[in-house]
């Protein structure tokens, strides 16, 4: 029972994990951004190219 014990302590100290989890939630939000100003620009492209038709 100790050894559990202890191996539960050891676990709970450790901070790899703890890492990647960090490092998953950096990439979810900077591809919520990236995501987010694609789409703008993008809204922004096609109104230039809808406008730039409308010339012709």
């Amino acid at each position: 029972m100790l050894k559990l014990f202890v191996k539960l302590q050891s676990m709970a100290r450790d901070e790899s994990g703890a890492t990647i989890v960090e490092y998953g939630v950096a990439l979810t939000i900077v591809t919520a951004i990236a995501v987010a100003t694609l789409t703008n620009i993008g809204s922004d492209v096609a109104a230039q190219f809808t406008s730039a038709d409308a010339l012709m």
